[in-house]
């Protein structure tokens, strides 16, 4: 029994921190997932490795194929608009119902993520800029109060950030601080409208950002995360 209880605290913490690295972008898109070497880095048996492996697959981020294995989700250059398109759609619903809803509360817990996000790109953190700014559209989405489309929106919102990963050869990362204040500030102060523009705005600036050519790279599992 307490085995049990052991192995799903490990896969629970394979998961957290694959989709923490991959959500971070220190795993690109394509980049192989070997049970292997998982296992041997982590200390527990392929078993656990794959339960993890198979929740992120679940979760849109990561591929398994048979005989092949899994990796890090990778969008073909055709489904990129898409992809995009639905999360402005589903985004800009969202934004709608929390602007003037929020408590002084949830208001101040938004603003002190754009203070973390811009202190984190401010001083070279790109990683845990990133991992910020993923966590702030999260947040909106949680804030509506909707849950299928706040579930619809976290899946859309984990996949762009891998495309944006996969595509965005400046390293930019896709989200701008100045973006996200503005976005509370319309939640706060402006109209449904205008928040729902802003929105739209905010996300095919990302769009934008994009250079669709394809990128190969094959990480060292070991040193990724032996160095955390």
């Amino acid at each position: 029994m307490e085995k049990n209880k052991g192995s799903k605290s490990q896969e629970q913490i394979i998961y957290d921190r694959l989709f923490d690295v991959i959500l971070e972008q220190k795993l690109q898109p394509g980049a192989r997932l070997t049970e292997v070497p998982l296992a041997e880095i982590f200390g527990v048996s392929r078993t656990v490795v794959r339960r993890a492996l198979l929740r992120l697959s679940h979760e849109g981020v990561v591929e398994i194929k048979p005989n092949v294995g899994a990796s890090v989700i990778r969008t073909p250059v055709e489904e990129v608009s898409q992809y995009f398109e639905a999360r402005r759609i589903i985004e800009c619903a969202l934004i709608r119902m929390v602007v003037g809803k929020l408590t002084s509360y949830q208001v101040e817990t938004l603003k002190s993520m754009v203070r973390e996000e811009s202190r984190y790109f401010e001083t070279s953190n790109r990683a845990k800029g990133l991992r910020k700014s993923t966590e702030f559209h999260f947040l909106i989405a949680d804030l509506s109060g909707n849950h299928p489309l706040a579930e619809a929106a976290r899946h859309l919102i984990s996949r762009t950030s891998l495309i944006v990963a996969q595509y965005n050869l400046s390293g930019s990362g896709g989200c701008a601080c100045v973006d996200h204040s503005a976005l509370v500030d319309v939640i706060v102060n402006g109209t449904e409208d205008e928040a729902e523009a802003l929105m739209d705005t905010h996300i095919r600036h990302i769009e934008d950002g994009l250079s669709l050519s394809k990128k190969e790279l094959e990480p060292d599992l070991y040193s990724l995360f032996k160095a955390e």
